[in-house]
């Protein structure tokens, strides 16, 4: 016998929409918990294959499922269909690649995170509805926010990362300047001193060695050399490793010195640096003025002009009486 469900009424909705949260919410959590036992199945298989009988137990294991795993199944899955345009892929390929990650791997597990969470939150949000007794336009404006939180919040999440990513590389952007300089004038090719930039910037900057990691495998893999060095700009959007690409690739279109085109950039750079350090300070008594206004004038006033009122509040006074 199969149990029929009345929708007409919230208590059964509630526990249909509770029972399907639940399983999602075990889902992950399976998900999360063989995550973290993946590391020591790893650990395990390369132990075992030190030994005799490594080649089989390594063919005999099966791969370990990951949340990662899980999410980038689900956007995989739905990658082939019409829940998502082309365009729309380009477009969070072009923003995963801005924010420092490999759009191959990291776009699907953002789009199988936005269909949990579409399916998740408002899920949630309607059981707390019923159960809290909301309806009406409360409840409709909490799923809307829900659902709105489920599409937008990765990529809130997205946006984030490449401000931070945008941060460090302007950063340190400055300090590779005058390491190539010097790597250049130590008498290195293009290759070395882009391998031996990516190495001395890890430690202190892993956004410029990652990024200078991957203009080291493009300047390899490529053809041409000049379209590696265009993408550098490209992947990130930041306009000093625009230039930077630029340049390299107009030395070695014309022939002309390295070491005195990056020396030339470099010091366009810290000017331009300088030039907006001093725009900055010059912003400041324009900001100051709401904060003078609303805090420490009437501190002033009250102050300065404190005792003659109570002097002329207390004549009156005497006056009067």
């Amino acid at each position: 016998m199969t149990a029929e469900v009345d929708v007409s009424d919230p208590a059964q909705v509630a526990r249909l929409a509770a029972l399907a949260l639940a399983v999602v919410i075990l889902v992950v959590l399976a998900a999360w918990l063989a995550e973290r036992a993946e590391t020591e199945r790893r650990l395990a298989g390369r132990i075992a294959s030190l030994g005799r009988a490594g080649p089989a137990v390594a063919a005999r294991r099966k791969p370990a499922l990951t949340a990662s795993g899980v999410l980038r199944a689900i956007g995989e899955a739905i990658s082939g269909t019409a829940l998502i345009s082309e365009k729309d892929r380009r477009d969070l390929e072009r923003a995963v690649a801005a924010a420092g990650y490999r759009p191959q791997t990291v776009v699907p597990v953002v789009l199988g995170l936005k269909v949990v969470l579409l399916l998740a939150l408002p899920a949630a949000a309607y059981a707390v509805t019923v159960w809290r007794g909301t309806d009406g336009m409360h409840q409709i404006l909490l799923l809307s926010l829900a659902i709105a939180a489920a599409i937008l919040g990765p990529n809130m999440v997205l946006s984030h990362l490449h401000r931070r990513y945008v941060k460090q590389l302007q950063t340190g952007l400055a300090d590779t300047l005058d390491l190539m300089v010097i790597c250049s004038e130590a008498g290195l090719g293009l290759e070395s001193m882009v391998d031996r930039v990516a190495v001395e910037m890890a430690p202190s900057n892993g956004a410029i060695a990652a990024e200078f990691s991957t203009l080291a495998s493009e300047l390899r893999l490529l053809s041409d050399r000049r379209q590696a060095l265009l993408n550098l700009g490209e992947r990130t959007g930041v306009d000093g490793l625009r230039r930077l690409g630029t340049t390299l690739a107009q030395t070695l279109q014309y022939g002309t010195p390295l070491g005195q085109a990056l020396r030339t950039l470099a010091a366009e750079m810290r000017h331009e640096r300088l030039t907006a350090f001093e725009e900055r300070a010059a912003r400041l008594p324009a900001l100051l003025v709401l904060p003078l206004t609303m805090f420490i004038l009437p501190c002033l006033i009250v102050l300065l002009a404190g005792p003659s009122f109570v002097q002329l509040i207390g004549t009156l006074g005497r006056m009067g009486s």
